[in-house]
């Protein structure tokens, strides 16, 4: 019976239901960055078998593309089981950084062989987070086009889903219809324990909007009722952004929105009834302006664009943060250390209620817990997507996979972008979606004609 199942869903109809479901396994469990949250050993889980169907029918040649981002990502991996290799104790003493620890460990009479890192379980739970993003690119590099847009739909649909859910929390109050333990009291999170990750989830959905819009209008007549839709879709999303109260929320809609501008002006088709529709969807949009800005007075994102407590202790935290680094560099305490470690360098007046889990700048955290090897890796990855955000954005073949291509690349800035400021990257649904829109850029390279939607 279960070999009948897999042999209808062979090839690559088979691949869009594994995406399908571990997107949805993502996106039900996969919102929270905290390692103690339960959900995480599910999705962890649901990682693994997820990497075992995507390789199950050891077929590798879409694989062939991807050489270079699967290397970089297989040098990442590599990095973080190094540190967990045992090192003599005098090797391990003369570390940068470790000395300290060396000295208590002679004191306690526990000198013994240790793994580089200072904090072994938190670097195997920081390896064991690269899985959901490795097993949904390891699928998507096996889609074709028609596939690659259902799961574009499917992240759109998530985004929705979290934007009304969002609000029904931000109108209960409290934690009532909040998923995970430690989340964002009396905000709309949606999915997700932080708001920020919220407001980030609905400004990449803004970009897939429109490049999903453009391809359908391109695909039927029935271009009215699809830009409709396609404006109700974007209200709802604004709104949502405008519910979380995340002051960084608002400056990546209005990136989500400069890429709905951009897509649809490349990749919309031109002719005048079309420019009417879309002048009519942006006036119907501009009326919702008016509870749009009320959501954002009531969220408290206006009034702390001036002064916040939290970004004065955040900026403050730098300091000590790059004289962490500096004590460990070149090879760093050690992956999924920063919370530790940043106590060590904290002074005295910043001790508040205000803590610290992430860095809130991964170029920083990296720097601290990776070294130079982190930096060096960070910057190649950097030196790629430029040059495959041009290759996908430059008019060449398709005009619908060009659309897609824009919007990705929408997607992923926004998401790099907010990890200079937060650390949207470590929960596993963001961290998918930016799989998800690395392997388009990957894709972006071949600009065939695109077949009609699934």
């Amino acid at each position: 019976m279960a070999a009948h199942a897999m042999r209808r869903l062979s090839g690559e109809r088979y691949y869009v239901a594994c995406a399908v479901a571990f997107l949805l396994v993502l996106a039900s469990l996969g919102g929270a960055s905290r390692a103690d949250e339960l959900q995480q050993s599910m999705v962890r889980l649901a990682a693994i078998l997820a990497i075992a169907a995507a390789l199950w029918p050891l077929d590798f040649t879409a694989f062939r593309d991807a050489r270079t981002p699967v290397i970089g990502l297989g040098i990442a991996y590599l990095l973080l089981i190094v540190q967990l290799i045992p090192l003599p104790p005098d090797l391990w003493a003369r570390m940068p950084g470790h000395r300290v620890y060396a000295l208590v460990a002679q004191q306690t009479n526990s000198v013994a062989w240790r793994p580089w890192t200072l904090s072994p379980d938190r670097t195997v739970n920081a390896l064991a987070a690269l899985l959901p993003a490795t097993s949904i690119g390891l699928l998507m590099l096996a889609l074709d086009f028609r596939g690659r847009l259902v799961v574009a739909r499917l992240i759109v649909g998530i985004a929705a889903c979290s934007a009304l859910l969002g609000m029904l929390q931000f109108a209960a109050g409290g934690t009532a219809l909040h998923q995970f333990r430690i989340t964002s009291e009396n905000s709309a999170v949606g999915l997700f324990a932080n708001r920020n990750h919220e407001a980030v989830l609905l400004a990449c959905a803004l970009p897939l909007v429109a490049a999903l819009t453009s391809i359908r209008m391109r695909q039927e007549d029935a271009s009215r009722r699809t830009l409709v839709i396609a404006a109700a879709v974007i209200v709802l999303l604004v709104t949502g952004i405008a519910s979380t109260g995340s002051r960084m929320g608002l400056a990546l809609g209005l990136v989500g929105l400069a890429g709905v501008a951009a897509i649809f002006l490349v990749s919309a088709p031109k002719t005048s009834m079309t420019n009417v529709r879309i002048a009519t969807a942006g006036l119907a949009a501009l009326a919702a302006t008016v509870p749009i800005a009320l959501l954002l007075l009531r969220g408290g994102a206006i009034q702390r664009l001036g002064s916040d407590p939290v970004d004065q202790t955040r900026l403050a935290a730098l300091a000590p943060m790059l004289r962490a680094a500096r004590a460990f560099f070149p090879f760093g305490a050690g992956f999924g250390t920063f919370e530790p470690v940043y106590r060590r360098f904290e002074p005295d007046a910043l001790l508040s209620t205000i803590y610290l889990n992430q860095a809130h700048n991964e170029p920083a955290q990296l720097a601290i817990e990776g070294g130079a090897p982190a930096l060096i890796l960070l910057l190649i990855f950097l030196v790629w997507w430029g040059h495959a955000v041009l290759r996908a954005v430059t008019p060449r073949g398709s005009v619908t996979r060009r659309a897609l291509g824009m919007a990705m690349a929408a997607v992923s800035l926004i998401l790099m972008c907010s990890s200079i400021v937060d650390y949207p990257l470590r929960t596993p649904l963001l961290s998918g979606i930016f799989a998800v829109a690395c392997v388009e850029l990957v894709r972006s390279k071949h600009r065939l004609e695109a077949p009609g939607p699934l």
